[in-house]
């Protein structure tokens, strides 16, 4: 049975240092002739359709872009973004996140794992932001930042894609994704996928530990993210008592891990955050 892993980009593979930030903000001065001003934090996690929707209406007072200002928008940050980018890399401050080539090198040659982007990023903003690190080599395809304003949008466009190219239906228990913030995880819980977090991306921890994804790690380097896919036998020696009667192999290595918590053991084990009776988790 395939399994379809989709990666975020920003903060999961690569550390971009804000490089898209920076683009949008001076290809939007160049556009417009007004600089927008906010927060990185206000973008960080979003799929650019969202983003270039909010900083339109900071600059026009709440209006909505068109469809035509909105290729407008992409087209002035996809031209900004390289030198952007590269100039991260001359002041060496674009970096791979530890352990991810070797880590994809040996998913792509496990032929029952199917790898593909999961990014908020325009589909060429992704493949130039990933260009210095030469991990496009891996990502044929994917789900983007133009396929709808929510995460949960573009990583249903991905796997539709995966579906498509391989010819093959992905249930929502075969699809497994990895990002950096709780807006990952969230997304992955609402479409009904798998989900991990490399923790020190981009997010907010405090808002990652709500979010309760099935696993956290630090990086690549952790041997659980194989136990997670799948692809290594749990490992021995944990002593019971530190988890919960787990009721999955999931459960089992992130309570062996992280120790005993009721209200993040409910929260694991939701499908959905619409199952909760608040219908969020922030």
């Amino acid at each position: 049975m395939k399994k379809l892993v989709l990666f975020d980009l920003d903060g999961t593979l690569v550390t971009t240092g804000g490089a898209g930030c920076q683009a949008l903000i001076k290809g939007t001065e160049k556009l417009y002739g007004k600089k927008p001003a906010f927060e990185h934090s206000l973008i960080s996690g979003r799929t650019d359709l969202d983003n270039f929707t909010i900083v339109y209406g900071l600059l026009h007072k709440g209006k909505k872009p068109t469809k035509t200002e909105l290729k407008k928008m992409e087209k002035a940050y996809v031209d900004q973004l390289p030198s952007e980018v590269h100039a991260l890399v001359r002041t060496k401050k674009y970096n791979l996140i530890p352990g991810v080539d070797k880590f994809l090198k040996g998913l792509s040659k496990e032929k029952d794992i199917v790898l593909a982007l999961g990014t908020g990023n325009v589909e060429k903003g992704a493949y130039i932001k990933l260009e210095p690190s030469g991990l496009g080599k891996y990502f044929t395809f994917g789900g983007w930042g133009t396929d709808g304003h929510t995460r949960e949008d573009m990583l249903k466009a991905a796997v539709k894609r995966a579906e498509k190219k391989f010819k093959t239906k992905f249930a929502p228990d075969q699809v497994y994704v990895i990002g950096d913030t709780h807006r990952d995880i969230c997304a992955a819980k609402n479409c009904g996928f798998h989900n991990a977090v490399i923790t020190t991306g981009l997010g907010d921890p405090k808002k990652i530990f709500r979010a309760a994804a099935e696993l956290e790690v630090k990086d690549f380097k952790d041997n659980m993210l194989q136990v997670w896919l799948g692809l290594k036998a749990d490992p021995k020696g944990v002593k019971r008592g530190r988890y919960i009667m787990p009721a999955s192999a999931i459960e089992h290595v992130f309570f062996s891990r992280t120790g005993i918590d009721e209200d993040r053991l409910k929260m694991l084990r939701i499908k959905k955050y619409e199952d909760l009776g608040s219908g969020t988790i922030m």
